[in-house]
């Protein structure tokens, strides 16, 4: 009797168990990008939702191959933009540099980059501190702060 109610346990915490792995999974899935009607690998334009095991779900990370249109072999040719308006990531200067209605710079040119009813901007002007993140319907502007150095979640 205790064998089997010891293997019904067992199988149930493992049934937990991958049933947390693949949430987590799922949660942290990149979305996908495309340029000129084509997708784009992950090595060139890459955006994904914080890890959960972080406590990171709430932070958008966007990742973009540096200059834009390349694939970066290493991150250290990407430069790395987060959106994280709860202050989940810790660093109070980069959720006030976060901004949820922003303008679009006169310099600023889309980069031919989209995902869903996204589309990326960069400024010349301030593309070293942001990235410009334009969707439609509604047509709204977020302005995402450049971390430096990249931050992430072991």
């Amino acid at each position: 009797m205790r064998t089997a109610i010891g293997r019904i346990a067992a199988a149930f915490i493992v049934t937990a168990v991958l049933a947390a792995c693949n949430r987590e999974s799922a949660a942290a899935s990149p979305d996908i990008w495309s340029r000129d009607g084509r997708e784009v690998s992950a090595d060139e334009v890459t955006s994904y939702a914080g890890h959960p095991h972080c406590n990171w779900e709430q932070a958008q990370f966007l990742h973009v191959s540096w200059p834009p249109g390349t694939d970066a072999s290493d991150r250290s040719e990407t430069r790395q933009y987060v959106r994280d308006p709860e202050g989940v990531l810790g660093d109070e200067a980069l959720r006030r540099a976060y901004q949820p209605d922003a303008t679009l710079p006169r310099d600023a040119q889309a980069t031919g980059y989209t995902s869903g009813s996204t589309t990326l901007w960069l400024a010349p002007s301030d593309r070293d501190t942001r990235a410009y993140l334009v969707t439609t319907d509604p047509r709204r502007v977020e302005a995402w702060p450049r971390v430096e150095p990249p931050v992430g979640c072991d």
